[in-house]
């Protein structure tokens, strides 16, 4: 293998020979001591062989001395690729054009990639970013990393920390947001956990405070269900506290959706458009004279081919192709709609109970009239249903009146 790469960056080509007696081109070539391989027979009273390319000045002397018609019928490896070209003017130069286009472009910036942001839009750090130094067409070897990275810090509060890592023509920009901050919790504020749907309770944990309902009950919404005091051995209430606890039960929902049973369909008709577009750098050449604004009853698709190679390089340079496709709509029955609204009943009951929460059962019943589709769900699920809600001034000075009054009593 690396005597074949060797052999293509040296050349060789294939000879010829034609004649009384074409063998005798082997002989000759082993007097002088030259390489070859590849004898073969093409036909009667001919015989072809392959010979490094340095070589080939001997072809000539070489038929002269056996007395044979010898000629160069291909040539093979690099030195017969920069013989073509030097034979083509045009292609060289455009060839080493486009090289040095490849080379300046890799030192500008014209892809800018954003990863790790949640909650700052994208389009804020990339305005951003083009107020600290990088932006597309940015000459990367002149800007300093390190300071756009502590520009970016402190011209957006919210970033914890972010790198900036510049390969070729592509910008990797990763962003860590700072955390949201925890208020930390008020022991001194005093709160009840309050029912905030109705359902019969399966589980109480009252870590902290008083359980006012218990297993295998029935609660309504907004009803107390652990309060804020402590209680003693039997009963007496001892001092006010914040209630620390969850309560599970079983709860039933009733969902319903509608949607119209006929729906608008769309078919492709005649009169197909197709725009294009040249985007250099932030340039946008058009090669239509109107709008790009898409025409009423059509669909407008954009497809973008850049010239890139992977990570390594992007030319700035970007052909944009518009495809306007005109249709008409008719009104057909949606045979799959019940299932769709199924789904999104049960998407909006996941949403309602949250992860925590578990759906035990569900049934669905539709019916349709006037040309809507009504789609009821009814499930039964367990969840998690105590909120903490602090406690009015009216029931704190209540239960401090009562624990006086126990005090007194058990004095």
């Amino acid at each position: 293998m690396k005597r074949n790469y060797a052999r293509y960056v040296t050349g060789w080509v294939t000879a010829e020979a034609s004649g009384a007696q074409p063998e005798k081109l082997l002989y000759a070539l082993a007097e002088r001591g030259v390489a070859f391989w590849g004898a073969e027979p093409p036909r009667d009273f001919a015989m072809t062989v392959e010979i490094p390319w340095r070589a080939a000045k001997l072809i000539p002397a070489l038929g002269a001395s056996i007395g044979c018609d010898v000629r160069i019928i291909r040539c093979h490896g690099l030195p017969a690729v920069f013989k073509k070209l030097r034979q083509r003017a045009v292609l060289l130069v455009c060839l080493a054009f486009m090289l040095g286009v490849l080379f300046v472009s890799g030192a500008f910036v014209w892809v800018i990639q954003i990863s790790g942001n949640e909650t700052i839009p994208e389009g804020v750090i990339r305005q951003a970013l083009a107020e600290c130094g990088l932006d597309i067409g940015s000459f990367w070897p002149a800007m300093s990393q390190d300071q756009v990275r502590n520009s970016m810090i402190l011209k957006l509060p919210g970033i914890r920390w972010m790198t900036v890592s510049i390969r070729g023509s592509h910008a990797e920009v990763i962003i860590r947001e700072k955390r949201t901050h925890i208020e930390p919790v008020d022991e001194a504020e005093y709160v009840n956990l309050v029912a905030t749907k109705t359902g019969f309770v399966t589980e109480v944990l009252a870590l902290r405070g008083t359980a006012l309902t218990e297993e295998n009950r029935a609660v309504l919404a907004g009803e107390v269900l652990v309060a804020g005091y402590a209680t003693g051995r039997y009963g007496a209430i001892q001092g006010l506290t914040r209630t620390i606890g969850s309560v599970t039960a079983r709860t039933l929902y009733e969902m319903t959706i509608e949607a119209p049973v006929y729906v608008d369909e769309k078919t492709a008709t005649e009169g197909l458009m197709v725009r294009g577009a040249l985007v250099l750098g932030k340039t946008r050449i058009n090669f239509y004279k109107d709008s790009s604004i898409c025409p009423a009853d059509c669909d407008k698709i954009i497809e973008e081919y850049t010239l890139s190679v992977g990570r390594v390089f992007t030319l700035p340079l970007t052909v944009e192709k518009t495809v306007y496709t005109p249709y008409t709509t008719q009104s057909v029955e949606a045979l799959e709609l019940r299932e769709e609204l199924e789904e999104m009943l049960l998407a909006a009951l996941a949403e309602e109970i949250g992860q925590e929460g578990e759906m035990l059962s569900a049934q669905f019943t539709a019916s349709s009239g006037n040309g809507v589709l009504y789609v009821t769900l009814f499930a039964e699920c367990e969840e998690q249903i105590a909120e903490a809600v602090p406690m009015t001034a009216e029931e704190i000075l209540e239960i401090q009146e009562k624990i006086v009054v126990t005090e007194e009593v058990e004095s």
